[in-house]
């Protein structure tokens, strides 16, 4: 058996070991050997998170304590020629978080610019909407120097994470204050009460309504036999006064409609953003506050429909996720060819599922699927709502599949999934099987 001498001699395969370890670990382990220090030593500092995942509120006391370091030791004399990733706080670009404050900001921008480190990833919460006009040149001049850098390296030298409400993305988008070519993870928080600031122009949506088209999804109509007509903006669906009230950004007491499908700026922001993104691996799509009103019959508009052609087409995408509400419950998102772990999570109708039913699933080999059910009744009076047996499925070729709660809404598509996709693992038959029978 090898020694720790022998193997803290040898630099790659100590590499290897503390891949496995802890932050904690590897400092302990740096302790034991002055052969391992320089190696621990080099992986303690490969990722710089500026914040504590324990306390997410820690105002900044990291980034104060590595400014001071810095400061005091000169640059040279810390383990900053290390980094390759940097994680920012989700508060980073405002005035309410340390990054700003202790001049964290203003040293890492300047090593951005001049090339130290050989930074390789950064994932940062983009959120520019509180900040003083004091801390606006600090906040804009690292993010000009972050997209300088970005824009000098090439797409598998340089990657960024960016968690983000899409609405606060949409001055980035005219502005190119973000180099949206490196995004390769994407996490779009939804907050479908969120309408803008009050003089924001764009806050007009260009159609919108209820009503005045015939449901055609009968049993013998399949989906996208009503689309061709909606190239006709006359025949577009029209807000009652109720919603216009809401899409203007005025209040109504008595609302209870949602007009989340009618939001046509959303979903041509988010087109906007989708359609650069040509090295995007991972999108995750989740809705953080919903307004718990009553849905309507869904009528796929051509913005929808725009993005759903938008997200089909994103050439390397690998993971899609989708949690919560996505204008609604019957907007049915397919996955591009690309893609092979794909994740649906929400309140989804029959209609969602004939969607679902005729998607072949090209290349994924890992579905997950998770049906809430509609305890606040949105879904009642609305005909997208209707449990009935789906009798097949496209997808082919699935190794892992996790479906809960499919008895709400089709009570046979446990038994379609396991008849198409033969090749399951027998992890996933179990569950599958268990579900069936928790059903029965």
């Amino acid at each position: 058996m090898a020694s720790l001498l022998t193997i803290g001699s040898i630099r790659e395969l100590s590499f290897e070991i503390i891949q496995y370890l802890s932050p904690p670990d590897i400092f302990s382990l740096s302790l034991t050997c002055k052969l391992f220090y320089p190696v621990c030593y080099q992986s303690l500092w490969s990722t710089l998170r500026l914040y504590s995942k324990s306390h997410i509120s820690d105002k900044g006391l990291i980034c104060h304590k590595l400014a001071r370091t810095i400061k005091t030791r000169g640059i040279d004399n810390t383990g900053i020629q290390h980094i390759r990733s940097i994680l920012l706080h989700r508060y980073s670009l405002t005035c309410t978080n340390g990054f700003a404050k202790s001049g964290l900001i203003h040293i890492l921008g300047e090593l951005l610019a001049s090339g130290r480190p050989n930074l390789k990833h950064l994932e940062l919460r983009y959120n520019l909407s509180w900040y003083t006009p004091s801390e606006e040149e600090e906040l804009f001049g690292f993010l000009r120097r972050l997209r300088e850098y970005s824009q000098r390296k090439q797409p598998d030298e340089f990657s960024m994470a960016i968690i983000a409400n899409p609405i606060f993305l949409e001055p980035a988008l005219h502005t190119k204050v973000l180099d949206i070519e490196k995004i390769a993870f994407l996490d779009l928080e939804m907050d479908w009460q969120y309408k803008g600031s009050d003089n924001d122009e764009h806050q007009q949506v260009l159609f919108g309504g209820l009503g005045g088209l015939e449901d055609s999804d009968s049993d013998h109509t399949d989906p996208g036999d009503d689309l061709d007509d909606l190239d006709n903006e006359e025949l577009w669906p029209r807000p009652t006064s109720d919603q216009a009230s809401v899409l203007d950004g005025t209040r109504s007491t008595n609302l209870q409609i949602d007009t989340s499908q009618y939001n046509t700026r959303l979903a041509e922001i988010l087109n906007h953003l989708l359609s650069q993104t040509a090295n995007l691996k991972s999108l995750t799509i989740r809705s953080l506050r919903d307004n718990g009103r009553k849905y309507t019959d869904f009528k796929l508009s051509p913005p929808l429909k725009n993005l759903q052609t938008t997200i089909s087409n994103l050439p390397k995408l690998h993971t899609l996720t989708i949690q919560g509400k996505f204008f609604h419950p019957s907007f049915f998102v397919a996955p591009p060819d690309s893609a092979r772990v794909v994740s649906y999570d929400g309140i989804l109708s029959n209609k969602w599922l004939r969607g679902f039913r005729e998607c072949s699933f090209k290349n994924v080999t890992h579905l997950n699927i998770k049906f809430r059910a509609d305890i606040r009744e949105k879904g009642k009076g609305c005909r997208d709502f209707r449990r009935r047996p789906i009798n097949y499925i496209q997808a082919r070729g699935l190794l892992r599949c996790d479906i809960e709660g499919f008895d709400m809404v089709a009570p046979d598509l446990g038994e379609c999934i396991l008849r198409g996709n033969q090749g399951l693992h027998e992890t996933s038959k179990k569950g599958i099987s268990c579900e069936i029978d928790h059903s029965i």
